[in-house]
């Protein structure tokens, strides 16, 4: 899978601008939903993947099912929409004689997404400042009577919804076709080798061969997982839950047509944290390759800290309605996740290179606390005391550490690196650092890097001459810097964190 960094920049670079239609069709772009399941709220989605995360009970399952509703599909080849293919409100919010009430009388689901560049007549949409680059088009459903309106006028695109239901196993659903002994198999298919390779890094494993089977029993059909590896051939029915549903969550997602919008609820579930940050990952590159919106509801901090902050929302109900955050920081949705109750270390630096550094000193001088702490990089000197004081607030453990020794802050717990120079100029000014960089990459950093007026680009600059990323490069001259340092220089730093851990 490509580096993370890479992969956001080339979505942010697909999604904003003038060609966002042509690389991701009739995308959604906003939507407002009122009175439905006691609900009324609007949310807008700002990059490609959008991850909602929130408290039980706040409305992220709803919004993920209300965005499944704004479009119908229609098979290729068939000459007209068929309902079991799409979604409606019906699927989701069911009236009966146990709910009686599970919309108000004026509920409506108003939303707005691209249309194609050579439409004529078309609006920008006012709830949300689109600007001038393309088209965007607007429809509402709105309760009419006992029935709904606006149906007809959905763009068509393909939804694909994995709900909690998805991820039962098939042995305590009971039914009995995954169970029956006279059910045979009738067809298989086997995954793709990208779509097998895929299921294998995500799950830290490895496949001989991953099918699905139509199996039947009678007038009845369905589908199966079958696995093959380490010498053992199986079926779901002999699969970990998490490895079970991941596998067909892959082979729908792969098999999907282009330009398709998928909901998935809690993907985290039964899946172990490393297994968790690969999926994210996976979502990230095949949103680029197949051009899918993905909308993810979830209570991992782990999906979450993969995404950049304009795929992130925090739904919050409280008295006066529903409030959807943008850009929560992870600080803040592990402070609201878990009330207080979490106990590891959250360290703030100000941005990614002094998180690289961070990660370096940890490693040589106290691998330890590697395991004990989390670090997030939260933007500047001010951002670090933010971060801190606002974690600290929701009684979770936090400190920050600044890029220069004089902009500590000892008793708001805000503490630094031992030097007086920005993190990067004291690594590239570093001997030991000009000694790597001249052995492998015959590089003289001091005649060619140092014109670099923003010490900020020196990374990129020097990345560019290596032809390597420029994360590679960072961390490379991290560790030739960190080699050559005692443990004296990073003392007090490390027994800061041990202090508060």
């Amino acid at each position: 899978m490509q580096a993370v960094s890479q992969l956001i920049r080339d979505l942010k670079n697909m999604y904003y601008g003038k060609n966002r239609f042509e690389n991701f069709g009739d995308v959604l772009l906003l939507m407002e939903a009122h009175g439905i399941r006691g609900m009324s709220a609007n949310i807008s989605f700002d990059f490609p993947i959008t991850v909602i995360t929130g408290k039980n009970g706040s409305g992220k399952s709803t919004l993920g099912q209300l965005a499944l509703c704004c479009y119908r599909y229609k098979i290729p080849g068939e000459s007209s929409h068929n309902t079991k293919n799409y979604y409606s409100l019906g699927n989701f919010f069911i009236k009966s004689n146990l709910d009686p009430e599970p919309y108000t009388s004026d509920a409506y689901l108003k939303y707005s997404y691209i249309a194609p560049p050579e439409a004529k007549g078309l609006e920008q949409v006012s709830l949300f400042d689109l600007g001038s680059l393309y088209h965007t088009k607007e429809n509402t459903i709105r309760k009419v009577n006992s029935d709904w309106g606006g149906y007809r006028q959905r763009p068509d695109r393909k939804c694909i919804y994995f709900g909690m239901g998805f991820f039962v196993p098939h042995h305590e659903m009971g039914d009995r076709i995954y169970l029956d002994p006279k059910t045979c198999i009738s067809e298989r298919r086997s995954f793709s080798s990208t779509a097998r390779k895929l299921s294998a890094d995500i799950l830290g494993t490895q496949y001989n061969s991953v099918e699905v089977a139509t199996i039947s029993n009678q007038s009845r059909k369905a589908e199966m997982g079958f696995a093959s590896r380490f010498g053992a051939r199986y079926s779901e029915n002999h699969m970990g839950c998490g490895e079970a549903r991941l596998i067909r969550m892959i082979d729908a997602m792969e098999s999907a047509p282009e330009k398709s919008l998928i909901v998935i609820e809690e993907p985290e579930t039964a899946l172990h944290q490393d297994a968790q940050h690969n999926l994210a990952v996976y979502f990230l590159e095949v949103c680029k390759r197949k051009r899918h919106q993905i909308i993810v509801t979830t209570h991992s901090p782990t999906i979450v800290s993969v995404m950049p902050l304009e795929a992130r929302k925090k739904v919050e109900r409280t008295t006066s309605g529903t409030i959807v955050e943008n850009n929560p920081t992870i600080a803040e949705i592990i402070a609201d996740l878990s009330d207080g109750h979490q106990k590891s270390l959250l360290l703030y630096v100000e941005d990614e290179f002094s998180k690289k550094l961070l990660i370096e000193i940890i490693r040589k001088f106290s691998p330890e606390l590697t395991n004990a702490v989390s670090i997030a990089a939260v933007g500047d000197k001010g951002d670090v005391l933010h971060a801190v004081q606002y974690t600290r607030k929701h009684n979770v453990k936090a400190i920050g550490i600044r890029d220069e020794q004089h902009t500590a802050n000892e008793p708001d717990y805000v503490y630094a690196y031992p030097s007086e120079k920005a993190p990067e100029l004291e690594i590239f000014g570093d001997s030991a650092v000009s000694s790597f960089l001249n052995e492998h990459y015959n590089i003289d950093i001091a005649s060619e890097l140092f014109d670099v007026e923003n010490y900020h680009k020196i990374s990129e600059c020097l990345a560019s001459k290596c032809y390597v990323d420029r994360s590679t490069i960072e961390v490379q001259c991290i560790q030739a810097y960190i080699a050559h340092q005692s443990d004296k220089k990073f003392s007090q730093l490390i027994h800061a964190i041990k202090s508060q851990c």
